[in-house]
């Protein structure tokens, strides 16, 4: 029956098709278990179009002057990448219960798309067998790396010599997929080997352990919003700012050094701006003991960025963690119940040791948020765990898979006029711990804090 459908939707998009038009571009699919009623297709983060699904949860789009490329489709809080060229015809069909591994493409162009898939979630696979190997020697673990290239290259030889024809663009992306992981793995190399052997120092590695430095550009336009080639660039950074801090003590703060790097070796400014903006979020939700922010960070974050929403996000999201102080009474803000009724939040908490979270899955995938929630409850079951939805998402908890297992006796959200708007101006997830006095212990911390297990073993002993 699936494939059955997919097949209707393609013969209605080829008999709409002629040989005048190899210029155009056919995207559609269909949505199983739809979160809303579109499909966002971006390019570089921009909007392309905005793709409304019918009452079928069907959508289909006829582009005349799109370019070969990189191209994104949204759903949701979910996203992957798809490669479109002049001529194709795509569709795609998708359950939102199990986005990547779900997937199916059908149509023109699609299987260059399936190979692309299949190759991001075999990085990931592999990627993470190969945290073990941290601890062998430069030689050895080179040898790993080699191996790794090797099999994916010669597998991505296979594919090409049995298409009709691999254009030049899609050469070049699949070359940054299969390279840019292992790039990375040889990044944290250092860090790692430093760690699994419990050094004091950082290893010394031969010049030619970096030689595939020379052929990267920092700044490529074609691959700014691909993850594969983000990541490696976060973990260049940070390798950087360790070699600094080993070389020069005095410059001991990782942020400011990976800040400065960015200022320095980054040209493209949107790119610029998005690392600016990652480093600096991640400085204040990593701060010991509250979330919190280094001055001299936030300083160089506005003088640097030129991207003014940025700017205004952290500017809130630091205004935020100071409008609820700590030792002082929650503010008594109004909430409502999942069934539409209005409360107040102390009689929510009714004299309990507490833990507030305010989610939303603009920032949080529903089955982190879930299996986050269920494994807090369940090491602190003398703790009341309350959601506080920040936007609508509380409306998905029935439909959700992984929502719906949250207790929705628990949940909560907003009304438009709640006290608690004021201290949630950045839209950013954060907890609240509050002691059964009602008195704020912790008035911002992140979700996964270094710092979350000592707080809340100190408010079981409140």
């Amino acid at each position: 029956m699936k494939n059955l459908l997919s097949i209707i939707i393609l013969t209605l998009i080829i008999s709409c098709t002629t040989t005048n038009n190899k210029s155009t571009i056919y995207f559609g699919g269909e949505i199983i278990n739809p979160k809303n009623k579109f499909v966002l297709l971006l390019k570089d983060d921009n909007v392309i179009d905005t793709l409304i699904l019918n009452n079928q949860n069907r959508y289909l789009e006829k582009f005349k002057s799109l370019k070969e490329g990189l191209y994104t489709f949204k759903h949701g809080n979910e996203f992957q990448y798809i490669y479109l060229e002049p001529g194709d015809s795509i569709l795609i069909r998708l359950n939102t219960w199990d986005f990547d591994e779900s997937l199916v493409f059908t149509g023109k162009g699609s299987s260059k798309n399936e190979f692309l898939i299949n190759l991001f979630l075999q990085n990931e696979k592999e990627e993470k067998a190969m945290y073990k190997y941290f601890n062998l020697t430069e030689a050895e673990f080179q040898t790993k790396i080699d191996s790794l290239a090797n099999e994916r290259v010669s597998i991505y030889n296979e594919f090409a010599a049995a298409e009709e024809s691999v254009s030049e663009g899609f050469n070049q992306l699949t070359n940054s997929a299969i390279h840019f992981p292992l790039y990375r793995l040889k990044e944290m190399y250092p860090y790692y080997y430093k760690k699994m052997n419990k050094l004091t120092k950082y290893p010394k590695v031969s010049g030619s352990f970096y030689n595939y430095r020379s052929q990267i550009n920092l700044n490529e336009e074609n691959l700014v919003s691909f993850y594969p080639y983000q990541n490696y660039v976060v973990s260049y950074l940070y390798n950087l700012s360790d070699d600094l801090k080993e070389k020069d003590p005095s410059k001991n703060n990782t942020t400011i050094n990976i800040l400065n790097s960015i200022i320095e070796n980054i040209n493209n400014e949107d790119f610029k701006n998005t690392l600016l903006k990652k480093f600096v979020v991640q400085n204040f939700f990593e701060s010991e003991v509250h979330c919190d922010i280094d001055e001299d960070v936030f300083n160089l974050f506005i003088k640097n960025c030129s991207n003014q929403e940025f700017k205004n996000q952290v500017e809130n999201l630091v205004s935020d963690s100071k409008k609820v102080p700590i030792h002082q009474p929650l503010t008594n803000f109004e909430v409502v119940t999942y069934n539409g009724n209005a409360t107040k939040i102390n009689s929510t908490i009714n004299q309990k040791n507490s833990v507030l979270y305010f989610w939303s899955t603009e920032f949080m995938s529903p089955i982190y948020l879930f299996k986050r929630i269920q494994y807090l409850e369940k090491k602190y079951p003398n703790i009341l765990f309350v959601g506080i939805s920040i936007n609508s998402d509380i409306e998905n908890l029935a439909n959700d898979p992984y929502l719906k297992k949250l207790d929705t006796n628990k949940q909560f959200k907003l009304t438009p006029n709640s006290d608690a708007l004021q201290f949630l101006t950045s839209n950013y997830p954060r907890m609240m711990i509050v002691n059964k006095n009602g008195v704020v212990e912790n008035g911002f911390i992140n979700f996964n804090a270094r710092n979350l297990h000592s707080e809340l073993e100190k408010l079981e002993k409140n």
